[in-house]
């Protein structure tokens, strides 16, 4: 009995911890399930923050690309310096504008592609004292030895940040301020305004020269006819009949000018049909190189970028416009030469180029071979390029001209593709 004893108190110690095994492993079981709940609870917290990041990620993503197309369809050239000199801002305007491509510029420090003053003044001065002028005038170089005008608006940018919306990078409190500069290339406004300026001359001089060659046009039939009876009278005295002669003759020449003048005034009634500018210019070439006063030393090309170009264009006309050129070409080249009939297109117009080796165009006339009565030619009435430039106003397009004495000239001309409503 005695010896049961110790057992049953060691069966009583056992039966306890048991039981307090029991409890001890139920506690953990609850806490484990517990931290199971929270694990998931913060699991699909950590979900649905990752959920909301995505989200703002892709609208900032959207808002980021928003923001640069609009900046990349501004026709003005964009640029941001800030206070740094770093530049943070620079649209397709402002890479088409200056010619320096955005990976050689954007997040680099300016004085990397730009001298100091490039702007027209001491940008790193303006940025000490911030302040510089509103607005400047400055030339840039193009392609080649073109000049750009280019004007310059500058300001200063000082943005207060809210701290909601401050990026980690970006210290609390700390303005982001910086050079705002605006660049607009003047040199395609000054052509246009100088060919509107033209247009208005030319207009101008047309209505007047009408005007001149109907007043002129009446007294010289009478002119003509008194002398023809002169000269009829005058069978007796050679002498004075040869000068009667003259006179005739002279009557017959300022009429041929007159009907030149008034042919030149008339109004345009354009019967348009599409034409292939390729084939056209190849008919051109045939016709000219079978005419007998045709310079057999000049060499005359066609080179076309397209394999098809057309455009509505009245036949008749703009072959008359385009034969003169192409005569007055070979004129300038009284040796040997090359003359090249160059056809291209962009998204708007037909390019036509014809290019000759010739003599050259003083720099002094290259403003006015547009202008009526304008020649340097011995004979002629100076109407030829100005009624070129008339038919090509008159299908929409304009022309202009380069020219370097003993180097050549180059006429172009654009034809837009579709009829302007």
């Amino acid at each position: 009995m005695q010896n049961d004893i110790p057992d049953q108190q060691s069966n009583a110690v056992l039966q306890q911890a048991l039981k307090q095994f029991s409890l001890e492993s139920s506690r953990l079981e609850w806490i484990y399930k517990n931290l199971e709940i929270r694990f998931s609870a913060i699991q699909d917290n950590i979900k649905e923050s990752h959920t909301r990041m995505t989200a703002k990620l892709a609208e900032l993503n959207f808002v980021t690309i928003y923001l640069k197309t609009i900046l990349d369809h501004i026709s003005q050239g964009i640029i941001f310096i800030d206070n740094q000199g770093i530049v943070t801002t620079y649209n397709a305007a402002a890479q088409k504008i200056l010619g320096i491509q955005e990976k050689d510029l954007l997040f680099h420090h300016f004085d990397q592609a730009f001298a100091d003053d490039f702007l027209g003044f001491s940008l790193k001065e303006a940025m000490g004292s911030k302040v510089c002028p509103k607005s400047n005038y400055v030339n840039w170089p193009g392609p080649g030895d073109e000049k750009f005008e280019l004007e310059i608006e500058t300001t200063f940018v000082v943005m207060e940040v809210e701290k909601s919306s401050l990026d980690y990078r970006q210290p609390l409190g700390t303005p982001i301020h910086g050079l705002l500069v605006l660049v607009r290339n003047l040199t395609e406004m000054r052509r246009l305004q100088l060919i509107v300026n033209r247009h208005d001359v030319l207009k101008e001089l047309g209505e007047m020269a009408a005007h001149l060659a109907h007043e002129i046009r009446n007294p010289l039939g009478g002119i003509k006819g008194f002398a023809s009876l002169l000269h009829q009278d005058l069978k007796d005295n050679p002498g004075l009949q040869t000068m009667a002669g003259y006179i005739v003759e002279g009557t017959d020449n300022l009429n041929g000018l007159v009907t030149a003048i008034l042919h030149y005034t008339r109004s345009f009634h354009l019967q348009l049909e599409s034409i292939d500018l390729i084939k056209f210019f190849e008919e051109i070439k045939c016709l000219v190189e079978a005419d007998a006063s045709w310079n057999s030393l000049i060499v005359f090309e066609i080179q076309a970028q397209e394999k098809q170009v057309v455009v509505p264009i009245d036949s008749q006309l703009f072959k008359s416009a385009m034969l003169n050129l192409i005569v007055n070409a070979s004129q300038a080249m009284p040796g040997e030469g090359k003359l090249t009939v160059v056809i291209d297109r962009n998204e708007y117009d037909a390019l036509i180029q014809v290019i000759d080796t010739g003599l050259g165009i003083k720099p002094e006339h290259l403003n006015k071979i547009f202008s009526p009565f304008f020649t340097t030619k011995q004979t002629g009435t100076g109407l030829g390029l100005a009624e070129v430039h008339k038919v090509i106003q008159a299908h929409g397009g304009w022309i202009e001209v380069k020219s370097g004495l003993e180097i050549g000239t180059s006429f172009m001309v654009r034809i837009p593709l579709k009829i302007k409503e």
